[in-house]
């Protein structure tokens, strides 16, 4: 029997949905705002990764775990996070979008200690701010 990591089996699941001769569909609003906060991870800017947030916003562990909610608990967790990596980035190998919600496998690297880490997030977008996440598994190297 052949094994599939998470990350493989949604690699292996975009790309057969989509047509070699075709170019890609324009982005979705929600997929453009989920590329912004990645765009501003990339550049290591706070203020725009947050602003990107809805006020509420709640992060969830795949098992339905919540792991944080709110602006202000962010704003500290990521000022750490981007103080600690300032050679991060990262880079969508898939992304999935179904209606307000953007799902995106990526890989992450310039983590401190030379680590890399594969991973895959689902988002929910409303009104052009990111209103849920759900780390669905993150894979580390």
């Amino acid at each position: 029997m052949v094994r599939f990591s998470t990350a493989s089996a949604m690699l292996i699941f975009v790309l057969a949905g989509s047509a070699p001769a075709q170019s890609p569909p324009a982005p979705s609003a929600a997929e453009a705002v989920v590329k912004d906060y990645t765009d501003a991870a990339n550049k290591s800017d706070l203020e725009r990764f947050l602003s990107l947030y809805h006020p509420a916003v709640r992060k969830y562990r795949f098992s339905g775990q919540l792991a944080s909610e709110g602006l202000a608990h962010n704003r500290q967790a990521y000022a750490k996070s981007f103080t600690a990596n300032p050679d991060l980035h990262v880079e969508k190998l898939a992304v999935m979008t179904f209606g307000d919600k953007v799902v995106a496998y990526n890989r992450v690297t310039g983590l401190a200690g030379g680590k890399t880490a594969d991973e895959i997030t689902a988002y929910q977008v409303e009104n052009g701010l990111i209103t849920n996440i759900v780390y669905i598994e993150r894979i580390g190297r």
